[in-house]
């Protein structure tokens, strides 16, 4: 066991555990995968949209009404007018704006 150098798995608590209690430094060796990592942070993404449409008075809710695949979607998949429309948002000082930025500038 000490011959391993890393592990890729999900987020799976049990997981977690089996490389902790029988790889060496195993909680050092775990590499999650790709898939779930940016499902958990397009997750909490969308758990800010909520958040922030709720707060958001009168006008200013309609800005995030419908955004929620925006948000969603890889822009490179986008045709022009839904880049336009989510270039307009993601530009925008929105708390979900800021989440985005955030998942797409992790390393």
């Amino acid at each position: 066991m000490e011959r391993v150098k890393t592990v890729a798995m999900d987020m799976w608590e049990p997981h977690i555990q089996v490389m902790q209690a029988y790889v060496p430094q195993g909680a050092e060796k775990i590499a999650f995968d790709k898939f779930h990592v940016a499902k958990h942070l397009s997750e909490a993404i969308d758990r800010v949209r909520r958040q922030e449409q709720r707060k958001l008075p009168g006008e200013g809710a309609q800005q995030l009404k419908g955004s929620r695949y925006l948000w969603l979607k890889n822009p490179q998949n986008m045709d022009w007018q839904r880049w336009k429309a989510f270039a307009a948002l993601r530009d925008s000082t929105l708390q979900t704006a800021r989440a985005w930025g955030y998942k797409e500038h992790v390393p």
